[in-house]
């Protein structure tokens, strides 16, 4: 049905002319189309109950609601509660060998693509769920873990779901939905569903289907118009009334603040090796460092201190080029900046775990000054700027590879579960280094050790852990910039642009200048402002500039609309209909 913008399709009595067909016209009373407007309006602000029939079949109670947020959106959640622990609460029977009870909380987001709680429509929720079960056979091959066990635990995920609603009545739906989640989940296992002889932990990625046929009930009732009201004439096959255009959207401006972090803050989120110097932590030997996120290494062939860009040894290639050069190149821009400084740049030295702990002790060393000295000949910093720390041999980043190989059933290592295991309790019941390291060599007449130094200790030949740490001066023009976001945010617009006409030389005061400008009425200036700043790469000067030209068009469309619009009413009162 179409209808004039705003009723303003009146002929001056009480009739309007409203188009149900491609080429016919019909007069109907204007309080009726009021009425059917109103009601539409009204359904789409009413919140919805549900209930899911196929979860209820499970003998789980659950309840489901929506509130609309607009013509095309709802909000929502779904809750399940089976507290019980077999398929019925009046159940009692102790040697039923089956348990199954669970919690669920689903908060999600649809969308409706002709408008809410009518035809198709799209999702999303967050998932969370507490459960107990053991012993249940699901269909189609689900959940094979608990046939024979029991799990405890919660999965904790987000799913996408899609699906139709169907009206059978004013008030009362039908909804059909599909979807899958996935997630994390921590469960203990035990051996039955009744006893509690935990027999594992399980921990992981998992995925979760999800079927729905909900029975909805509407706050609101459907009212729908009948095609046939108050026929006051035949019909005139010759006006057609325009196709409804809706008005432009209002202009919703993305204006990130700009930070204050200089040069080797906006280095910081792409070099993970970068960390202001308040995260700073002195080397202990407990540390992992091969576990610490973002930090580099480079490597040495066996024995030496040579530091070379590549090199391949016992079938391994090692590229040490990369991150040398990242090492140069980010120190050098951070240098080069007024507004952030190089703070320190952390070396510590490490050596594999085979020979005499005072060759590998000098190794160590040796090998974390030779990358501190590349480091001094490519951009002659002082040895104060470095904190270069010989780790000596690697037992403690030993111990946690071998644990990892042992977690993954064996890995690359080359040796069995059994193997790995008895390598760690060496480890860890022998104080003395050389006496730990002999013990190692004669597990298995040597067969052990020999695996480890080609699968295992080949990694820890390198000069360990480099971190560079930096410091930043306070960023005037950034301060200033994002003092007139506030004055934008705050509704103070001439501030804002009286601000912002004084830093027109900081390129990222371009976004929220062209946002004043447009407050402000200057559209064509807020459009070139913003052309400009896009095509530098700014990705909310992008989104504004897509968003004013999508408002200008919905514009010229709206008043075109607006313009046909009164010539069809001109015609109508030409013909001069008479009630």
């Amino acid at each position: 049905m179409h209808g004039s913008p705003a009723q303003a399709g009146s002929t001056g009595r009480d009739t309007l002319l409203v188009k149900f067909s491609a080429d016919t016209v019909y007069r109907f009373r204007v309080d009726t189309l009021r009425t059917y407007v109103q009601d539409s309006s009204a359904r789409r602000r009413a919140p919805s109950f549900r209930t899911n029939l196929v979860y209820l079949a499970s003998s789980s109670p659950n309840i489901g609601f929506e509130i609309p947020l607009g013509k095309h959106f709802t909000l929502g959640a779904n809750a399940g509660l089976k507290s019980w622990p077999r398929w019925s609460p009046w159940d009692t029977d102790v040697n039923n060998p089956k348990k199954w009870r669970h919690i669920l909380v689903a908060p999600e987001l649809r969308w409706w693509t002709d408008e809410v709680y009518d035809g198709w429509f799209l999702g999303a929720d967050l998932i969370y769920t507490h459960y107990n079960v053991g012993s249940v056979r699901f269909p189609f091959g689900l959940y094979p873990e608990v046939r024979e066990h029991r799990l405890q635990g919660d999965f904790y995920g987000l799913g996408l779901f899609a699906g139709r609603s169907w009206y059978l009545g004013d008030r009362v739906r039908l909804e059909t939905e599909i979807g899958i989640g996935a997630g994390y989940k921590d469960a203990y296992v035990y051996e039955c569903a009744h006893c509690g002889a935990q027999i594992d932990h399980v921990t992981g990625p998992a995925l979760v289907p999800k079927i729905g046929i909900n029975l909805a009930y509407d706050l609101d009732k459907r009212r729908v118009v009948k095609e046939v009201l108050d026929i006051f004439q035949t019909p005139l096959d010759t006006l057609v009334a325009p196709e409804p255009v809706a008005p432009p959207q209002d202009f919703l401006p993305l204006i990130p603040a700009v930070e204050e972090r200089g040069v080797a803050g906006e280095l910081a989120p792409k070099h993970p090796i970068l960390r202001h110097n308040s995260e700073y932590r002195p080397y202990t030997p407990d540390r992992i460092l091969r576990k610490e996120e973002g930090a580099l290494y480079v490597f040495f062939e066996l024995d030496k201190v040579r530091l070379l860009r590549s090199f391949t040894e016992s079938g391994y290639t090692h590229d040490n080029g990369p991150v040398l050069d990242e090492i140069i190149e980010i120190t050098s821009r951070i240098m080069a900046d007024t507004t952030s400084s190089v703070s320190c740049i952390q070396i510590v030295g490490l050596a594999s775990v085979e020979g005499s702990i005072s060759h590998n002790t000098w190794l160590a060393d040796a090998r974390a000054l030779a990358l501190q000295k590349y480091i001094q000949e490519r951009l002659g910093v002082p040895d104060s700027m470095f904190d270069t720390v010989g780790g000596g041999e690697a037992w403690s980043e030993f111990r946690d590879m071998v644990n990892d190989a042992l977690l993954e059933g064996g890995g690359d290592s080359g040796l069995t579960e059994p193997q790995l295991r008895k390598v760690l309790e060496v480890m860890d019941s022998e104080p003395d280094a050389n006496r730990r390291e002999a013990a190692l060599k004669r597990l298995e007449g040597g067969k052990v050790y020999r695996l480890l130094l080609q699968n295992v200790l080949h990694n820890l030949r390198n000069s360990g852990y480099i971190r560079i740490y930096f410091d930043y001066v306070p960023d005037r023009s950034a301060q200033e910039i994002n003092r007139a976001i506030d004055c934008l945010e705050a509704g103070d617009n001439e501030g804002a642009l009286l601000i912002l006409e004084g830093k027109r030389g900081d390129p990222r005061s371009d976004n929220a200048y062209a946002v004043a400008l447009y407050n402000d009425g200057r559209e064509d200036e807020a459009l070139a402002v913003l052309e400009a700043a896009a095509a530098r790469g700014d990705e909310a000067a992008a989104r504004n500039l897509a968003q004013m030209r999508a408002i200008r068009e919905q514009r010229a469309a709206y008043e075109a609309y607006h313009r046909e619009w009164e010539d069809f009413i001109g015609n109508v009162n030409d013909i001069n209909i008479h009630q």
